[in-house]
């Protein structure tokens, strides 16, 4: 994944994907460093926030770590499913974004285009207020 790829996924993420606090989000975004792209197709990615950052976690600090927030949206024209699942860190920090089409079945396309609002939204308990 370049670079604008990855601009793109951060923006519709924070703009589109119904995260109760798109702000906190764009922070986390803002200061954190990214790596292992996967190679399979999903464009999935691992976020890593710096510990230092004195920036509001978008979770809970425990002593896990997980998903927090799912989010799921119709692909047009083929009506497919493309998700995003946000993990955070035992801080309360995001580490890691899944992005998947049809439940990873398929590579995600290169073109997105998406049908209104999303579809599927679940918040954790553990997502901060």
């Amino acid at each position: 994944m370049d670079s604008q790829r990855l601009g793109f996924w951060i923006e519709f993420i924070v703009s589109r994907s119904g995260f109760p606090s798109p702000q906190r989000l764009a922070a986390q975004f803002a200061v954190a460093s990214f790596s292992e792209f996967c190679v399979c197709g999903c464009n999935s990615f691992k976020v890593s926030v710096p510990a230092d950052a004195h920036i509001e976690p978008i979770a809970t600090p425990s002593s896990h770590t997980g998903a927090v927030f799912e989010s799921s949206f119709h692909l047009e024209p083929s009506n497919k499913s493309l998700e995003f699942i946000l993990f955070a860190d035992e801080l309360g920090n995001l580490s890691y974004v899944e992005i998947d089409c049809n439940a990873n079945s398929e590579a995600v396309p290169e073109v997105i285009q998406v049908r209104g609002e999303p579809y599927h939204v679940h918040r954790s308990q553990g997502l901060a207020p």
